[in-house]
């Protein structure tokens, strides 16, 4: 089971853009108000595709938001929320091509 939501997360890795550095701000601010474990693992994530790390080891270290874009994947065909997906409308990573 890992294996394959690992290749829905490798799906979802090459459909993201790299993050800039205000979006990996904005999941230490996210961070700071709610000081819990899986806004801890959003910044890793952030940060980890920010500064280029390969998509396997971002998989690694970390795996619950690593995850959570995969299920998206495998669920909607989207690594964002629906409701992130929905904001961006045809900017959406989904409806840009990235299928």
């Amino acid at each position: 089971m890992k294996e394959v939501m690992h290749k829905y997360y490798l799906r979802a890795a090459k459909m993201m853009s790299r993050p800039s550095f205000n979006d990996v701000m904005d999941e230490v601010k996210e961070l700071y108000e709610d000081k819990s474990l899986e806004e801890l693992y959003d910044v890793i994530h952030s940060t980890a595709r920010f500064v280029g790390l390969p998509s396997t080891l971002v998989w690694h270290i970390a795996r619950p938001t690593a995850m959570k874009h995969a299920v998206r994947m495998a669920e909607r065909g989207c690594p964002r929320s629906k409701r992130n997906c929905d904001l961006a409308g045809g900017n959406c990573c989904c409806r840009r091509g990235g299928r």
